[in-house]
């Protein structure tokens, strides 16, 4: 069953997809764009005085903030799931009957199961994603594959990236994770004159911040969330509120070429955030000969009469940006 493109793109926007905390609670700014290449214009600095002056002097000329602008190729995602005619019309759906009589049956389990493959793609597109924002968080973008190599860098600062060493270490003898986040606040604070919001902690991360912080430091703000809140904060993976910091245990994992299976963050790190900054998903324009979008995704599928399938295709140009780097500090705590 061949669907137009514009309907089918609309409803593969509309798909409901599983919660991925990076693009919910950090990269929650999604913008689209008229080109395939976005100017990245990145903000560091910025926190000189502002001089005085008398009642009959004009205004003083200052410097602005160091700013440095690059022009970057939106990555190019564009998945394909093939539906073989048998696939269509001779396999029942997990824990369905086959189809009851009347060609309109036929037609809406088609149906069901090319929503269910754009489902899929969808999908796949997203977790893709949610590894970029991940990999944007530790500085830069790095992408090597046979046929496609790049990477961009977002240049946080040197200072931004701590390595614990010794007993100061999360597990060892003077471990002091509250004197820790206090220190990595400030200097967010001193960067961008407002702190950070929340922090992100790898799984082992999580497990010795709970073991270091005594239970009367939490606080719980999941009592405050009203109806339709924050879904992070009403999972088992909000652990709380420190200083007036929410803190969050990340443990998703992806496969990576060889099917293994890899942390999206790693166990020992932790990434504290000011998401006041700017900070976004910037998605280029699709280029694709049946259609020319400006949006999230793309999708559309044809038909091939011999052999019978159905192609289905999903494409997105997702671009994680840092604008303001200094907005993020990664600690690796053990």
């Amino acid at each position: 069953m061949e669907i137009a493109w514009r309907v089918l793109t609309r409803a593969v926007e509309q798909l409901k997809t599983p919660p991925r905390m990076l693009q919910d609670l950090i990269f929650k700014e999604r913008n689209t764009n008229e080109a395939d290449t976005i100017d990245v214009d990145i903000t560091v600095g910025g926190r000189k005085l502002a001089p005085f002056v008398t009642d009959v002097e004009g205004g003083k000329i200052v410097s602005g903030s160091t700013r440095s602008q690059r022009s970057v190729k939106t990555p190019r995602i564009r998945l394909k799931d093939p539906l073989t005619a048998k696939k269509l019309r001779g396999e029942r759906g997990a824990g369905q009957p086959f189809y009851a009589s009347g060609p309109k049956s036929v037609e809406e389990a088609e149906q069901s199961k090319i929503m269910k493959s754009m489902k899929e793609l969808k999908d796949k597109v997203l977790t893709t994603l949610e590894w970029m924002c991940a990999q944007a968080l530790t500085g830069k973008i790095i992408v090597e594959q046979d046929n496609v190599a790049f990477e961009v860098d977002y240049q946080i600062p040197e200072d931004h990236k701590v390595v614990l060493t010794g007993e100061s270490k999360w597990m060892g003898a003077d471990a002091d994770p509250l004197n820790d986040m206090q220190s990595w606040n400030d200097m967010i604070v001193d960067k961008l004159g407002r702190g950070a919001a929340i922090m992100i902690c790898g799984t082992e991360a999580a497990k010795w911040l709970r073991k270091k912080v005594p239970k009367d430091e939490w606080m719980d703000r999941t009592k405050n969330v009203q109806v339709g809140g924050l879904v992070w904060e009403m999972s088992s993976n909000y652990m709380g509120n420190l200083g007036g910091i929410d803190i969050y245990r990340y443990g998703s994992s992806f496969d990576d070429a060889s099917g293994a299976a890899q942390k999206l963050i790693e166990a020992d790190k932790v990434y504290m955030v000011a998401t006041d900054a700017r900070i976004s998903i910037e998605f280029g324009n699709i280029l694709d000969l049946d259609a020319n979008v400006v949006g999230e995704f793309f999708a559309k599928n044809w038909k091939e009469k011999d052999p019978s399938v159905l192609w289905n295709l999903v494409e997105s140009r997702p671009l994680p940006v840092l604008w303001e780097p200094e907005a993020v500090v990664e600690a690796d705590v053990l």
